[in-house]
Formats: C-alpha cells, structure tokens, sequence
C-alpha cells in the first residue's frame, strides 16, 4: 500500500514538473510573440506618427498621391526592415508577420480600387503592390518550408 502511495506521488511529481515545463514554454512563446508585434508596430507608428505631422491626418486612403505613396512606402520598408532584424535575432517568420503583410498588401489594395473608382493615376502603386507581392510570396513560401520541416 505505501508503495503505490509513494508511486503515485512519484506519478504526480512527475505530472507537476511536466506542467511547469509546459508553462514555461507557452510564456517563451507568447515573450517571442510581443517581441515580433512591437518590432512590426515600429515602422507602422513612425509611418503613422510622420502622416500626422506631415499631412494632419491619420487615415491614409483620404491622401492624395503623392502623400500616401510617401506614406506607404515609408510603411512597406520598415516593416520589411523589420522582418530583416527579426532574421538578425535568429526569429522565424510567423503568423504575426504574415498577418502585418497582408494589412499592408490590403491597405495599398483600398488605395488602389479608390484610385482607380476615381480616375486616378495609379502606375507607381501598382508597381508597389507587385514588389511587395513578390516579395510576399517569397516569405509565405519560407514559411510554409520552415513549417513542413
């Protein structure tokens, strides 16, 4: 009897140092993904911080030309400049980067359907969405590599 007590105490030892390595590695991840949104939120606020001082607004699809593609360009390299100092960090490319990808493909897309609604000139954007499509593409496909691994 004292037997099985003493190895159900192993048992439940056992279970406990189990539950702790596990709580340990879901706050690993969840530190690993705060850091990836704060380094992505980075070239957003800037962008979005040098939209206000610059144009006195913080919503980009109401921007004429040649401001939103100051705007968006500004977003599309920092955010890629980012992804670059995550790989510098040794980190992955994750859900959260692809999530902040497709915003910004989708916010360049709401541009150009207004855009193109209204008769506008809209060449250098869609030179802009096809390089960050591609380059898109390239990271989806590292990911899904990574992934399958």
């Amino acid at each position: 009897m004292e037997e099985a007590a003493a190895a159900a105490g192993v048992v439940a030892a056992g279970d406990v140092e189990a539950a702790v390595e596990d709580a340990e590695v879901v706050v690993v991840k969840k530190n690993k993904t705060m850091k990836k949104i704060i380094i992505h939120s980075v070239p957003v606020v800037i962008s979005f911080l040098e939209l206000a001082a610059t144009s006195h607004t913080f919503n980009p699809v109401i921007l004429r030309a040649p401001e939103f593609l100051k705007f968006y360009l500004l977003l599309v390299f920092g955010f890629y400049a980012s992804v670059l100092a995550l790989k510098s960090f040794k980190e992955t490319v994750s859900k959260t980067t692809l999530s902040f990808m497709i915003l910004i493909f989708l916010l360049g897309l709401i541009k150009l359907v207004r855009g193109v609604l209204l008769g506008k000139p809209v060449g250098f954007l869609i030179m802009i969405l096809i390089a960050e499509g591609f380059a898109e593409v390239l990271l989806i496909k590292y990911y899904l590599k990574k992934n399958i691994k």
